[in-house]
């Protein structure tokens, strides 16, 4: 179970580890799905512009991580 403090750490924790996505630069944003859990997310929506940008995606993933599952903070 976590207070409203602590998530709030955790976010902003996530945010400050990773503010850009290592694969395209975009920066990242905290984002809810429809089961209630935070994810750490890369905010490009478009594919990778390049030859050297596409090869990198297609290498390694755009950032999505869990940070929180808000399921427990009601808890």
């Amino acid at each position: 179970m976590f207070d409203h403090v602590r998530a709030l750490e955790i976010i902003e924790r996530a945010i400050h580890d990773e503010p850009f996505c290592p694969v395209c630069g975009a920066p990242t944003d905290v984002r809810e799905d429809a089961d209630g859990r935070l994810w750490l997310v890369c905010t490009a929506d478009q594919p990778a512009d390049g030859l050297w940008a596409r090869v990198r995606s297609a290498l390694a993933a755009h950032v999505r991580r869990p940070v929180l599952d808000l399921e427990e903070l009601a808890a």
